[in-house]
Order: structure tokens, then C-alpha cells, then sequence
């Protein structure tokens, strides 16, 4: 029997465990969960009990912060701080996390450290190679969610798994098919995309008459199935053994696989198609808990999915500004639901037992670009590479254009269409940067690509006109009042995304906080004054008051939802009200310390 051998070196882990430490410290600090004390401007004292740390680091009006690499150190120690363990122990006792989260949240930090650590052992890509790769394969070198600190967790999977499945490992795999019976599954589709249409589109002549003489073998009609891929994981921790009498009596059927190889992307669960970049990207049930959640496929979302994009894709095509802003929506064409009568039955079972076998089949964004083009998902517009540059100061160089040129250009492609969205028909995207595709041409923004849409959009709760066309599926969306809405881009985009791009503009190219945000707002006004019918709508979402609610991501791990097991998905954490970065009044306080010297943090 061969057993795993770890295969990364010391320095990675040290170096794993200070880029943490350094995340730890900043995400935790804006979340309020630690308080900091400034000692001279940019220094910083930390004290968690016998624990003391100084670093150094930049504050930002906005409350986020930015810790300077290296710079952390524990007293009586001259390296950077690289201890995770004490520190995450330390925070744990100063804030009276409990001890059953705290030995988890140590866990899945260490599986965080440990996936970080072969990012650091990697050869890494220089950013201006980065920009070069096809859209699926950037997903590939991406370090993770920039908020949640254990933001690779993976909690279920080993180290052979990690080594197998990561995104970051960046292999590609020939994923199983199964064919499941009618009576345990039902399959959803877009009028376009029959049974028939999707299986040809999938598989070869030759690899489809294989799968159905397999499954005539056994002695049943093929016409009784439907065939689905699995993720291998998925197959043997959950599927196996939770429907091992339906797999005994054949009603599951495991053909093998294609012969076609798949790419993991960001979210881990869903897969590009290495052997055809044009073919779907293919979503699969994956019951490990990562980031904010256990990662399957929701029985009841996934049966309204393709309904669900129908509506979104009509609405597209009719409305004349949406056309024109270039908009990309990434269609989530079919999917095939499994039920498990067993767990289904239990009322109140925990979500991820309602979320077990499934497959979504996803437009891909490859068939969608123009000669010139390339998408790049927009989670790179944060990303460094092991020498420091960002492929956000890489495609501004290469686009010719000043850095406020090409922000303005930048929010000018994706903000007005998520606006429009907002006001004219109540429906809300979370266009972060997983979530979101930027199309370039030279490093010249062009379009912004969405998708994932069943998960993450959101309605207006209002009964809007616009919304009388929705289909019965839309139903599992979730609809909230308008002023809690607008949160979809307040939290959602500006914290969630723009925030992490403000550090970038600010430190690359030394330009002003402040500045950064004007050019968001001035393309909000702009919209705004171009569009006086939807005045009424936009006064009622209120995008524009002084402050919001601040949403925190980490303190649902440490203190609210921690790692328990419920019957619906873990809710962010509120704190109080934050300054709202695009509201005239507050960045006008936010201008005052460059002409009087003073402080105005809000």
C-alpha cells in the first residue's frame, strides 16, 4: 500500500502561515473581532493576552485595512510572524470563541495554511502570463476568497483529495457518468436544450450508444434512465454508501467515464472542459464545507435553475439597454436533481443532506467572445503573483490607458447593467468576483460576463410589474424589501470586491482613496441622471444613503453558525452601520484630511 508523502518544504508552511497571519489580522480587524492600537502612523500594536504583536499597515477610510507583507512580528521575535496556531489559539481566548469551533476553526485553517503553502511551492505564473491563459485556466491560480480567512478549507476532503480536486493543483480529470432511474431523478432544461439535444452535445455517437448498451446489460430499458456525471469524491464518500440499495438494484448504474477531461474551477464543485473549451461547464453536488458552506447542489434550485435562466435570458433580449451594455449572462441550461427519499423525508434535516446527487449543466463563456477578446474571471483583478505584481496593474499597462481611465472604463462596463437590473426589474445579481467574467481587448474592459444564477440572485420583495412575468420555479429565490436589496451592491460588490481593488489602485499606482471611490460614484450620478423614470425606484433602493449595515463573513464561523449542522444555510453576521463610499456627503469628509492634515475616519 502506498501512503501520502506531503510535498511541500518547511519555508512554504512558514510562509503559508505569515501570508495568513497577515489576512487573519487585517480581515478580522475590519470585522471588529480584534482591535488593533495605532501607535504612529501606519504602526500597529496587537495585544491578545501574553500574545503581542506589532506590524505595520495601511487603514483605509472605508475601515478595510492593508498589513504590510513581513511586517508582523511577535514580541521577543525578530521574523515575521508565522505561528497560525498561536494566533488563532490566542484570538480564540480573547474573544471567547468556543472551544468546539475553536479545535475546527483550527482544522480548516490548517487545511487553508496547508492548500496555500503549495501555492507557494508551485511555479508560480508571473502575472503577465496570467492574462495570456484561457478564462478556465486562470481559475487555476487563483489563492481564494480575499474576505474569509479560511477560504480553502475543503473540510472532508484528505490530502490525497486536496492533491486530486484542488483548483490550484490545476488537473484536469475524467469525470464518472452514472445512469440514474426516472423514478429517483427529474430532469429540467431551457426549452432549447432537450434530453436528447444535451446527451449529443456531451457525448460522442460512439461514447453515448457505449453508455446505453451498458445500462441495457443489466436488463433494463435505457429510456427509464437519465445519465449524469458525478463528482469522484462525491461518488465514494456520499453516493455509495447513502444509495447503496438503489446502486444494488440497479437503479443506479456507474458506466465509467467519456474520455473528455475537466478542469476544477474557483468554486471547486464546477468543471471547465479541458477537451472542448466550448462544451458546458458542469456544477456537481460536492458535500465538503467550504468557505460559508457545504457545497452540493439544492434539490429544489437546481429543478428551477433552467427555468430560472429562461426568465433572466427573455428579459435580456428585450430590453434594449441591457443588449447594448454587452451584457453576458452564462445560462444554466439543464440539470438532472436525485433525490434521496430517505433524507427527504426527515422535515428540518440539516441542508447538506437536501443537496447530495445532482448535476447543472453551464453555458460556457468561450463560445461567447468576439475575435480580440478575452474574459478573465474578475477574482484575478486581485490577485499578485510570488513577485508582487497584479494583474490589475498588468492589464492597465497593457491597455494604454491611465489607471482613472481604465477604472472609469472598468465601472462603466459593470456597475450600469447591475443598476439596471436593480431598479427597472428588482432583480439583484452577486456579481463579486467568482461570481463575474471581465471581457477585455487589450486590456481594455469591453463587457462583463455573470453567472450563477439560482444560488445568488435575489428579488425585490415589492410586487414590481416587471416581475409579474416570473416563471412558478423562481419561486425558491429569495426576495427581500427593496433597502435590504440594495445590499446585493453595497456588500455584495463594493465591500466584497471593489474594496480589495481600491488597496490595488492605491499602493500600485499611488493614487488617493478617495479618488478611487469618486470615479465609482460619478458612473452611479451619471447613470442616474440618464435614467430620470427610474427615480422613483432608485430613491426607494436608496443605493446612495450615508451608511450601511457593515456584513461580516468570518464572524459566522467564530461566532454565530460556527460548524454546526441546521436545515438552512448559515446567514452573514450584521455589525453597525459603515460609511457608504459612494455618498457625496461622506466623501467629502473623507477629502478633508488632504487639505487640513486632520484624521477622518468614519
Amino acid at each position: 500500500m502506498e501512503y501520502a508523502q506531503l510535498q511541500i518544504g518547511y519555508e512554504d508552511w512558514r510562509g503559508a502561515g505569515q501570508r495568513l497571519i497577515e489576512m487573519l489580522i487585517a480581515e478580522f480587524s475590519y470585522e471588529e473581532i480584534i482591535e488593533p492600537q495605532k501607535l504612529t502612523d501606519g504602526t500597529y500594536l496587537l495585544r491578545l493576552g501574553e500574545l503581542v504583536c506589532h506590524f505595520r499597515a495601511r487603514r483605509y477610510q472605508l475601515g478595510h485595512w492593508l498589513v504590510e507583507p513581513g511586517s508582523a512580528r511577535v514580541q521577543g521575535h525578530n521574523e515575521p510572524a508565522s505561528d497560525l496556531n498561536a494566533f488563532i489559539l490566542a484570538i480564540g481566548a480573547h474573544v471567547n470563541v468556543q472551544p468546539f469551533t475553536l479545535t475546527h476553526l483550527v482544522r480548516e485553517l490548517n487545511n487553508t495554511r496547508l492548500a496555500e503553502a503549495h501555492l507557494l511551492a508551485s511555479a508560480q505564473l508571473p502575472s503577465d502570463q496570467i492574462i495570456e491563459l484561457s478564462a478556465s485556466e486562470v481559475e487555476g491560480v487563483m489563492r481564494g476568497h480575499p474576505w474569509i480567512v479560511m477560504s480553502k478549507g475543503r473540510v472532508g476532503f484528505g490530502y490525497e483529495d486536496y492533491l486530486t480536486y484542488a483548483p490550484e493543483r490545476r488537473t484536469s480529470l475524467a469525470l464518472p457518468w452514472v445512469a440514474v432511474h426516472r423514478d429517483l431523478a427529474q430532469f429540467n432544461s431551457t426549452s432549447e436544450w432537450s434530453q436528447t439535444r444535451l446527451y449529443q452535445s456531451e457525448l460522442d455517437e460512439q461514447t453515448l450508444s457505449r453508455f446505453f448498451a451498458q445500462v441495457a446489460e443489466t436488463g433494463v430499458d435505457p429510456d427509464e434512465f437519465f445519465l449524469l456525471p458525478v463528482h469522484p469524491w462525491q461518488w465514494h464518500d456520499w453516493i455509495l454508501p447513502s444509495y447503496a440499495g438503489d446502486i444494488a438494484a440497479q437503479r443506479i448504474i456507474l458506466l465509467g467515464s467519456t474520455g473528455e477531461r475537466h478542469l476544477p474551477m474557483q468554486s471547486i464543485r464546477t468543471f471547465s472542459n479541458a477537451s472542448r473549451p466550448a462544451g458546458h461547464y458542469i456544477k456537481l453536488s460536492l458535500s465538503i464545507l467550504n468557505t460559508a458552506v457545504y457545497r452540493g447542489l439544492p434539490n429544489d434550485r437546481n429543478k428551477a435553475a433552467p427555468a430560472v435562466t429562461a426568465w433572466l435570458q427573455e428579459m435580456l433580449a428585450s430590453d434594449h439597454y441591457l443588449r447594448e451594455s454587452g451584457l453576458v449572462l452564462l445560462g444554466e441550461v439543464a440539470t438532472v436533481t436525485v433525490s434521496q427519499p430517505a433524507f427527504d423525508a426527515i422535515e428540518g434535516a440539516p441542508y447538506q443532506f437536501r443537496e447530495l446527487f445532482g448535476c447543472l449543466w453551464r453555458e460556457s463563456v468561450e463560445p461567447r467572445l468576439q475575435s480580440g477578446e478575452q474574459a478573465i474571471t474578475q477574482a484575478a483583478l486581485v490577485h499578485r503573483d510570488g513577485k508582487g505584481r497584479s494583474v490589475l496593474e498588468v492589464l492597465i499597462s497593457r491597455s494604454g490607458l491611465s489607471p482613472q481611465a481604465w477604472l472609469s472604463a472598468y465601472f462603466h462596463v459593470c456597475v450600469p447593467p447591475l443598476l439596471h437590473w436593480l431598479y427597472r426589474y428588482g432583480v439583484a445579481f452577486s456579481a463579486h468576483g467568482e461570481n463575474s467574467l471581465l471581457v477585455h481587448e487589450g486590456g481594455v474592459p469591453k463587457k462583463m460576463v455573470l453567472k450563477d444564477f439560482v444560488d445568488d440572485v435575489c428579488l425585490v420583495e415589492e410586487a414590481f410589474p416587471e416581475l409579474q412575468t416570473l416563471p412558478p420555479e423562481a419561486s425558491v429565490l429569495n426576495r427581500l424589501p427593496a433597502a435590504e436589496l440594495a445590499h446585493f451592491v453595497f456588500s455584495g460588490l463594493f465591500v466584497v470586491h471593489y474594496r480589495f481593488i481600491c488597496a490595488i489602485f492605491t499602493t500600485d499606482f499611488g493614487k488617493d482613496e478617495v479618488a478611487f471611490w469618486q470615479l465609482l460614484a460619478d458612473v452611479v450620478d451619471e447613470f442616474h441622471r440618464a435614467h430620470p423614470q427610474l427615480q422613483e425606484r432608485i430613491q426607494r433602493f436608496a443605493l446612495q444613503r450615508p451608511a450601511f449595515e457593515k456584513v461580516c463573513l468570518n464572524r459566522v464561523r467564530l461566532f454565530s453558525r460556527g460548524y454546526a449542522d441546521a436545515a438552512e444555510r448559515p446567514e452573514p453576521v450584521v455589525l453597525n452601520m459603515m460609511p457608504n463610499p459612494i455618498n457625496r456627503d461622506v466623501l467629502k469628509r473623507w477629502s478633508l484630511p488632504a487639505r487640513t492634515g486632520k484624521t477622518a475616519h468614519a
